[in-house]
């Protein structure tokens, strides 16, 4: 958002209030059934009252797939926004139509009644509910990664050992490796890395943020990174990031809705191994939690202040050979991290530090490579990532008596992250995948071109008697179904939706 608008949380125009950052629109009181891409539309003309705001920049904003069908997603989005607010396009009352322009705000906004301040250096509000959850991680793996989320209910009572078998769904089928996967504070996004659209003649990971339930994407980044590693603010606004990217390196911040990221401080971590760069943002807004090696060959975590932008090391009284993937505790009390005690038989112990200044406890220690640990809603449970047999696989632990046991997902799982609710889980998977190629028979010459590219499988495809389209079965929404493209592997107008 533009920095005017950045620091504002309600717009109240006529009936109206847009409440910015959970996405929700209310009339008189009463929420109104409107979200997605017409309320971010809605929301980016809210930032700039009075000014035009060009179809150009709302397709960067929303929109910077070149296979998407902005005209018409863009034509959708503002006929819903003028539904929902009773306007027209011949006597706009609210939103104006420039042609052969873009869209300007007409109404009247009246004074903001909740605030706060600019990020300079970074300030964040205090939510009244300390409902976020902002863990994030990142594993350096050689075959494709896709995220993945699914239903998530934590049962009150469970015995040591038994296994709950858990049904997921694909959250991304993007060609390319998807990863790193953060939760909103208000569970409705999930922020994430993708290496599948770096600029010509570069590659590597941006972040990206996608809602539950669309397949629109905004990119945040245009900085191809080794790896990326997010963590959401408490209020939603912004995503903190660890990037590696060799002399960039580093802790930035970038608004959650698009706009100029800003480094906050450079960081060390030399081998570029993904899982140290995991970071997590505090409850209340004041600090970040991220590993660093300044001075040596070992990293360890260090407590970034968003006020003053200082850093304060945690204390090592276990002898840590290396520190990492820390995460708070929804009641901001508590941080666990993993120490790494050797670097060849994979011995790691799990640690709780009570704040400010209390002993690092263990919770358990592993003979495991760990890849992620996330709190449960309620505080009272952990979920890690840890490598078992043949793939990393996930577990849960009872804070309060260390009881472990796995929970039983198909195919492997890791960096973990629990919605605020409590819900949903998002994490990182490994699968395999098959794609279609197609051959100009008349020029054999030429090379083959794949089409309709997807990090799940897919299979028989056939062209429609006209030539124009084509249909073929495919498991990108988690279950096997049929799905049409047009000839040449793009969208038939709207999203691809299963037949």
């Amino acid at each position: 958002m533009a920095e005017t608008q950045s620091s504002v949380r309600f717009v109240r125009f006529g009936p109206f209030e847009a409440d910015l950052r959970s996405g929700e629109l209310r009339k008189d009181g009463v929420k109104l059934k409107f979200s997605g891409q017409p309320f971010q539309v809605l929301a980016i003309l809210l930032e700039r009252p009075g000014e035009v705001v060009t179809r150009e920049e709302l397709q960067k904003r929303l929109w910077p797939d070149t296979f998407v069908d902005v005209e018409r997603n863009l034509n959708t989005a503002v006929n819903k926004i003028r539904e929902i607010l009773s306007d027209s396009a011949e006597r706009p009352h609210f939103v104006e139509t420039i042609p052969r322009r873009g869209y300007r705000f007409i109404g009247t906004l009246e004074p903001p009644t909740q605030s706060q301040a600019p990020v300079e250096p970074l300030r964040v509000q205090k939510p009244r509910q300390r409902l976020v959850k902002i863990t994030a991680g990142v594993f350096a793996i050689m075959v494709l990664a896709v995220g993945a989320v699914l239903a998530y209910r934590w049962q009150r009572q469970q015995r040591s050992q038994e296994q709950e078998a858990l049904t997921a769904v694909p959250f991304t089928a993007l060609p390319g490796q998807e990863t790193a996967p953060a939760f909103s504070p208000d569970g409705s996004r999930i922020a994430f890395a993708w290496n599948g659209d770096p600029p010509p003649g570069t590659k590597g990971f941006d972040l990206y943020v996608k809602a539950i339930g669309s397949e629109t994407l905004l990119r945040l980044t245009r900085h191809p990174s080794d790896w990326i590693s997010p963590a959401w603010s408490p209020d939603g606004t912004h995503i903190a990031f660890h990037r590696l990217a060799g002399a960039d390196t580093g802790i930035y911040v970038v608004p959650a809705l698009g706009g100029p990221e800003r480094k906050l401080r450079s960081t060390r971590l030399p081998g570029g191994w993904g899982p140290i760069s995991i970071i997590s943002w505090s409850p209340d807004g004041n600090r970040i939690a991220f590993s660093n090696s300044p001075g040596s060959e070992h990293a360890m975590i260090s407590l970034l202040s968003t006020e003053t932008l200082e850093s304060v090391p945690l204390p090592n009284r276990e002898k840590c050979l290396e520190q990492g993937q820390p995460a708070f505790s929804h009641r901001g009390d508590r941080l666990v991290y993993w120490c790494f005690r050797t670097y060849f038989d994979g011995q790691a112990g799990l640690y709780s530090l009570t704040l400010p200044d209390g002993k690092p406890e263990l919770i358990g220690p592993f003979w495991a490579f760990p890849h992620g640990v996330t709190w449960s809603a309620d505080d009272k449970k952990l979920v890690y990532s840890l490598w078992k047999t043949s793939s990393f696989q996930l577990g849960e632990v009872l804070v309060e008596n260390r009881s472990a046991k796995w929970l039983t997902l198909e195919g492997g799982a890791q960096l973990p992250t629990v919605s605020p609710k409590g819900d949903k889980l998002a994490y990182s998977s490994v699968s395999r995948s098959s794609n279609f190629w197609r051959r100009d028979l008349l020029h054999p010459e030429s090379p083959a071109v794949e089409l309709i590219p997807s990090s799940r499988r897919q299979f028989s495809a056939q062209y429609s008697p006209d030539g124009k389209r084509v249909a073929f079965s495919s498991i990108r929404s988690g279950r096997q179904g049929v799905w049409i493209s047009n000839e040449d592997g793009s969208k038939p107008g709207a999203d691809l939706e299963p037949q």
